[in-house]
């Protein structure tokens, strides 16, 4: 568990055996995001289940309390295993909402990575993308975007399924035309956001923006590091509004071919060349999967940065830089970065 703000932890432990509506005892913190605490929790009959509870200070926002209510109904409408159902939603005694989900008995992939210690084995990250896949296409055929897909979103339980958590902040797919998004700020995790989520262009996102966040993961676990890397956050934005991400082959010039052009083209800058959908890049990672080792592609040439941060056409090929290890190159820094800066627009 990430523990992001010493305040917002000893909140959250004080809330540790309280009954909710005399019927939820709270047992154990065992997740805190900027948004909500989750805890294991056991009803009046006996039933473990998960506690999903808004911050206080959070519930006193008009939009924040509504978009957190609204992932019971984004995540149930998914349909499918690999989502984590919502039971259950219900508002305890100081007015903070909660949802009631299923305890899950396993460990998040951010969990998996630092444990490893290093880079996840090859066969290891193209098994859980092909079943991450499964459950995007599922969603993104009910018009779901997941808007912010990260190892510790993607939860693995001990007979080695998949689940994705926290809808939070996913929504229905935009309508084509509409551009009325102004004082909507930004979300999301900087890590893994792709270009035209860090310019806050809400009216681009589409299921090519969870394609290219689910590239980042698979870069990360795969090397070890992060898929760009700046000294603070507002550069890093920067960067992804500009730059290209590097090669998979000049990060690890011994990963098979398949897969450098699976990740690659997930990472790609354009959304145009990304891959168009989950089930085309999960049929990838199946060939991925059954291709033999060949020999890696030569180096290439570094880009230029875009000067205009607009995601239009590909700026060129993959930069040569790798990520250095900076601030953003492990997986423990990532509770650094805050999950919204202030000067974009505020997420619908």
């Amino acid at each position: 568990m990430e523990l992001e703000n010493d305040t917002l932890v000893r909140s959250a432990q004080s809330r540790v055996g309280t009954v909710l509506r005399g019927a939820w005892r709270l047992d154990a913190l065992i997740g805190l995001g900027g948004m909500a605490a989750v805890y294991a929790a056991t009803h009046r009959s006996g039933e473990r289940v998960a506690i999903k509870l808004l911050h206080p200070e959070r519930a006193r926002d008009k939009v924040d309390r509504a978009r957190f209510l609204r992932e019971k109904d984004i995540a149930n409408a998914v349909g499918h295993p690999g989502v984590a159902a919502v039971l259950a939603d219900d508002v305890a005694e100081d007015g903070s909402p909660f949802l009631v989900m299923d305890l899950l008995d396993g460990e998040n992939l951010l969990q998996r990575w630092k444990a490893q210690r290093g880079p996840l084995p090859l066969a290891e990250v193209l098994l859980v993308s092909e079943q991450i896949l499964g459950v995007l296409a599922a969603a993104h055929e009910k018009g779901i975007v997941h808007r912010d897909l990260k190892p510790d979103n993607i939860f693995i339980t001990r007979d080695r399924g998949v689940k994705i958590l926290d809808f939070g902040i996913a929504r229905l797919r935009v309508p084509s035309g509409q551009t009325s998004l102004a004082g909507l700020r930004a979300m999301g995790t900087p890590a893994y956001m792709p270009p035209e989520q860090a310019r806050a262009r809400w009216d681009l996102v589409d299921v090519r923006t969870d394609i290219w966040a689910l590239g980042a993961t698979m870069f990360s676990l795969l090397t070890n590091r992060y898929v760009q890397d700046a000294p603070t956050v507002n550069e890093l934005f920067f960067l992804r509004m500009t730059c290209p991400i590097p090669s998979l082959a000049e990060v690890d010039p011994s990963m098979p071919p398949a897969v450098v052009r699976l990740v690659d083209r997930a990472l790609a800058f354009a959304q145009a060349d990304r891959w168009p959908d989950a089930r085309s890049m999960q049929a990838a990672v199946r060939e991925a999967l059954a291709a033999a080792e060949g020999a890696s592609p030569p180096p290439q040439s570094a880009p230029r940065c875009r000067d205009v941060p607009d995601p239009g056409p590909s700026p060129g090929r993959p930069s040569t830089r790798p990520a250095r290890a900076t601030g953003l190159s492990s997986p423990a820094s990532l509770a650094t970065l805050p999950r919204a800066i202030s000067t974009l627009p505020r997420a619908p």
